[in-house]
């Protein structure tokens, strides 16, 4: 799979659909081979074309694994990653289909069907990622609407400030519930989305409930002392949950990108063994 600026033109239809139809035409070449072949033995890994599919599904998953490598080169004349993407996600179906034939529908608990597991969960995790780079990043960017991460974080360190400055004028619970309000990490505990779609944690509203108090009673204060107060508060609150979700899409990205590659890497040892294995029987 690809980073977020990978996905800038549409994967799924690069060139009119080119691998697409690569993938169907091989998904299609194998399975007529499959119907047509009628060896000695019941279908299984072990015949002609079991053989030949094997090879046929080993260049694949080697050909897939190297986008891993190819994406992180550049330079002139290569083939554009969003082909090489393209390509990456139609083949890996069709290698769902030339495995599942070079097995002949035949399973046991060995290194071999190991391998076509793991193979089945790469692909499926590959799938996953797909749908997740397809809506994660653009609700990313909606989510900081245009702004910088960096920027993001120095405005809510800023608010910090601003709001523990004003507190200062204020008594001593005040200027300690703004404290503790503007204490919290934008990835700590106890933030969440309230209902009417009002962002505030814990001690956030511990705080602006308690400001609002000093606007009732007897010894009430004036709104303009109070109010800038409870705005900054509120606008901290509310890019502090932006924050939060930018960094909840970014880390499930990260551990799909993590279980990919284990997977993958898994793979790619399985088939080793598994080739061994079959050349060691034989």
């Amino acid at each position: 799979m690809a980073p977020q600026n990978e996905i800038h033109r549409p994967v799924l239809v690069y060139r009119g659909g080119r691998w697409a139809g690569a993938a169907l035409l091989l998904a299609t070449a194998v399975l007529a081979l499959y119907l047509l072949d009628q060896p000695d033995e019941p279908a299984n890994g072990g015949t002609t074309l079991g053989y030949a599919l094997a090879v046929i599904g080993l260049g694949l998953v080697f050909w897939l694994a190297w986008y891993g490598v190819r994406r992180r080169q550049y330079g002139p004349g290569r083939k554009p990653l969003e082909a090489w993407l393209s390509a990456h996600l139609y083949l890996g179906l069709a290698l769902l289909v030339v495995a599942t034939l070079h097995t002949g529908f035949r399973w046991h608990w060995n290194i071999h069907s190991f391998a076509f597991v793991l193979m089945v969960l790469v692909v499926l995790s590959g799938l996953f990622g797909l749908y997740a780079y397809l809506r994660y990043p653009a609700r990313a960017a909606v989510n900081l609407d245009g702004a910088d991460r960096r920027k993001l974080a120095a405005e809510i360190a800023a608010l910090d400030l601003d709001c523990r400055d004003k507190a200062l004028s204020f008594d001593d619970r005040t200027l300690a519930l703004v404290t503790a309000a503007t204490g919290q990490g934008s990835t700590g505990a106890g933030w969440r989305l309230r209902r009417g779609g009002a962002v505030l944690g814990s001690a956030t509203e511990a705080a602006i409930d308690h400001l609002r108090g000093l606007l009732r009673g007897e010894a009430a204060l004036v709104p303009d002392a109070v109010l800038p107060l409870v705005l900054a508060l509120t606008r901290r609150a509310t890019l502090v949950e932006r924050a939060r979700r930018d960094f909840r899409y970014r880390l499930l990205l990260t551990a799909w990108r993590s279980v990919h590659l284990v997977l993958s890497l898994g793979l790619l040892a399985a088939l080793t063994i598994h080739v061994i294995v079959v050349f060691y029987d034989r």
